[in-house]
């Protein structure tokens, strides 16, 4: 293949990518503007927005993915069904993404005490994953609310995953190495977070997701994990804290234990990864060779069919 050939395939890729997020944004504005056309607030109802952009981003990218290609198994979402040791493995590994995270946020916390840039950037990172940030407590309705957390728990992390590792990553796959793929994905993810505090973490979560997704052949495995990760920070947090607002004390205490825990699974992550990887790849070359060895037996039988 020559140069200008290559050129072309990475630039339709791209561009391919950037129609997909684009795709992605636009079901987010029609689910904005309708519910400003019935004179909703996002803010005070943010539960039923996210439920709804969240269910238009998934109708959109499954219809999307059907049409990827006409047989099923070339299509860009792979859903193999997992083993119980790989649910194993990616429980470790979204534990320890949390605890990732929790460290992460805690530098930047400890250094906005001596550098004013950063302490903005805290605070605003803070009135980011607020839920009430924009608007009082008492007027969003209760159900709103725990609509939100079952959004943030599932639902998100189905339509990120059908978009960033479903369609982004099997167009970008189709043009460059794996690990190139992979890479640029999770540039994607990060960026599409936002250029704070968020993108770092996003960064690195969104290679290890992804990664995740190419060695284990599923979108079942990067739903595991980010929904892992939307549960354990973001939606349990957010029950405890607003829903069944348990005494100061005890949410104190739910905070520091299940920090501890998801920041002492770092270290078993680390190697749950590595064992997922390599399993994965002795079930990938074992997949190649059975299939190299049916090949020349169909081809066989065609011939005496003939």
């Amino acid at each position: 293949m020559s140069f200008l050939s290559k050129a072309g395939r990475y630039a339709l890729a791209l561009f391919l990518g950037l129609v997909v997020v684009c795709l992605y944004l636009a079901m987010s504005f029609i689910a904005f503007y309708g519910m400003e056309f019935f004179g909703l607030s996002t803010d005070t109802y943010e539960g039923v927005y996210t439920l709804i952009s969240s269910v238009l981003v998934i109708i959109c990218f499954l219809i999307y993915n059907r049409f990827s290609a006409p047989v099923k198994e070339n299509r860009f979402v792979k859903t193999r069904k997992i083993s119980a040791f790989e649910v194993l493995l990616l429980v470790i590994i979204g534990l320890g993404l949390v605890g990732f995270v929790t460290s992460y946020l805690s530098v930047f916390i400890l250094v906005s005490d001596y550098l004013a840039p950063v302490q903005q950037e805290v605070a605003s990172y803070e009135d980011s994953v607020d839920r009430f940030a924009e608007v009082a407590q008492e007027t969003v309705p209760l159900w709103d609310s725990c609509i939100y957390a079952f959004t943030m728990a599932f639902l998100i992390p189905l339509s990120e995953e059908l978009v960033f590792r479903g369609a982004l990553f099997g167009h970008l796959s189709r043009a460059f190495k794996p690990w190139v793929a992979v890479v640029l994905t999770a540039a994607f993810f990060g960026l599409m977070h936002g250029m704070s505090i968020h993108i770092g973490y996003a960064l690195i979560c969104g290679l290890i997701i992804t990664f995740c997704y190419y060695y284990t052949g599923s979108l079942v495995s990067s739903f595991l994990l980010h929904s892992l990760f939307n549960i354990l920070g973001s939606s349990v947090p957010f029950l405890i804290s607003e829903i069944i607002t348990l005494p100061k004390e005890t949410q104190s205490q739910i905070n520091i234990t299940s920090n501890l825990i998801t920041i002492l699974s770092m270290v078993p992550a680390v190697f749950a990864f590595i064992t997922l990887v390599r399993y994965s790849k002795k079930r990938m070359k074992a997949e190649a060779e059975a299939n190299s060895a049916e090949a020349p037996v169909a081809m066989e039988a065609a011939a005496a069919d003939e």
